[in-house]
């Protein structure tokens, strides 16, 4: 998912973005921008932005209506619709909104605007749309084998919650003030506390308070991610001043956010809203899918999904009008004994198998592993680029080499070593031939780690 976010300006600015996309540039999104009432025509790159921002800021009660008609028009001409792509209002809190015109907005963001805030927004509502697509596009390629998929929308009431808190305590307090009176926090003092409430219910998300001597809730983080039950499970950090560096060595353990504290009430509440919402729909995508393809034409050794349903999938891509942007990943598995050098030249199936499933579970619920005909691996991401997929096969692969398989035919430890070439295609281009991708990716990769 390329961050790209075109912002349709009421105000005729040239080529020159609002003064407040510079928080967008500052957090890595590229920004493109299209006066409201302009004629002409979309460059390539604008219409390959994953979000639309429609800038009210400073507009008259009066001209609200016209330029929320306006920018519902342009999203319909230049395709975003068909695409599913979010469109987002950015207005002054003096401006209501009617109901007929929140229908065209997936959200409002008013004032006081801070990076983290709408970096944050806007990345988590460009990956919910993402999933959307993804589940319609599943269900199509489903259709085509004769298996009905229903199309969850991503939730909406998130009222009740429950919170796992763990820490010393001094932000507990804050915390419960800052959330709805529905969402349930239960405290823990110690790691071990933690865990033991891990093992007796579930959590829609942690919060880690760091203040001082954190080496042990650092390393509680690192575990839990270690645990595949846990490897998307939301963990934000809350971070005192004096412990900034311990902050940054919790997200490198695999925290999803930090927020400092003090902390904004507002951007709190966001940012938990966010993360659940994410993993809720995540889950409930997977579980339907994972239903599903039990139906499916799948590989007789690891039950991933065939070389046939890859193509079938990738067919119903290409046809897609709006274009897809997607990462091919190739995955060389080794196999090799602990206490010598020796490869396994020739792993048991059912060792295949394991290491097969374990990969697909550590999966986002809108990407997808294969297993070809020729018995290579591939993995397919879509609506993301380079960065993005790598940053998510870099943890699978160390959830992997760190996990224990046995070979059953030599009742023996085995390392699993997974190395990886990525491609990143768009169905858009003249050249694009997903034959050609699949054969490269191991033949000829672009890049490879």
């Amino acid at each position: 998912m390329a961050k790209h976010a075109l912002i349709l300006s009421t105000e005729d600015r040239g080529l020159d973005a609002p003064e407040w996309a510079d928080m967008l540039i500052n957090a890595d999104f590229a920004v493109w921008s299209h006066w409201l009432f302009s004629d002409d025509d979309l460059d390539p790159m604008s219409r390959a932005s994953g979000i639309i921002l429609v800038d009210l800021l400073g507009i008259s009660k009066e001209d609200v209506a016209k330029a929320v008609s306006r920018a519902e028009m342009l999203r319909q001409s230049f395709g975003f619709a068909d695409a599913r792509v979010p469109m987002v209002a950015i207005a002054d809190a003096s401006i209501a909104l009617s109901e007929a015109h929140m229908r065209s907005f997936t959200d409002v963001l008013k004032p006081p605007l801070t990076q983290d805030l709408i970096a944050n927004r806007l990345t988590s509502l460009m990956r919910l749309a993402t999933m959307r697509r993804e589940a319609e596009r599943r269900a199509l390629t489903f259709k085509r084998f004769g298996v009905g998929l229903p199309v969850v929308p991503p939730p909406h009431n998130l009222d009740e919650q429950s919170l796992l808190y763990i820490g010393a305590g001094a932000a507990f307090l804050p915390i419960q003030v800052a959330l709805p009176e529905s969402v349930e926090t239960i405290a823990a003092l110690t790691p071990s506390m933690a865990q033991h409430y891990l093992e007796a219910k579930s959590f829609d998300a942690a919060i880690v308070e760091l203040s001082d001597y954190n080496e042990h809730l650092i390393q509680f983080i690192s575990d839990l991610r270690r645990n595949p039950s846990y490897f998307s499970f939301p963990i934000i950090l809350v971070c005192h001043k004096r412990a900034t560096e311990d902050g940054l060595a919790g997200l490198a353990a695999g925290a999803n956010d930090i927020v400092s504290f003090p902390f904004s009430e507002r951007f709190f509440e966001n940012r938990i809203d966010l993360l659940v919402r994410e993993e809720r729909y995540r889950q409930q995508l997977r579980n339907i899918f994972n239903e599903a393809r039990l139906l499916m034409p799948t590989d007789e050794v690891t039950r991933l999904y065939s070389e046939a349903f890859l193509k079938e999938h990738l067919e119903v891509l290409s046809k897609e009008e709006a274009g897809v942007g997607m990462t091919f990943v190739g995955i060389d598995i080794s196999f090799d004994q602990p206490l010598d050098s020796d490869k396994c030249e020739e792993p048991s199936p059912a060792l295949l198998a394991k290491v097969g499933r374990l990969i697909s579970s550590l999966m986002r619920a809108e990407d997808m592993v294969a297993r070809l005909d020729n018995g290579l691996v591939v993995g397919f991401f879509p609506d993301t680029d380079l960065f993005e997929a790598r940053m998510a096969l870099q943890r699978i692969r160390s959830i992997v080499q760190l996990s224990p398989f046995i070979d059953q035919h030599t009742s023996k430890g085995v390392y699993v070593t997974l190395d990886f070439s990525l491609h990143f295609a768009d169905t858009r281009c003249p050249d694009y031939d997903a034959e050609q991708i699949l054969k490269d990716l191991f033949e000829n990769p672009v890049v490879r780690f």
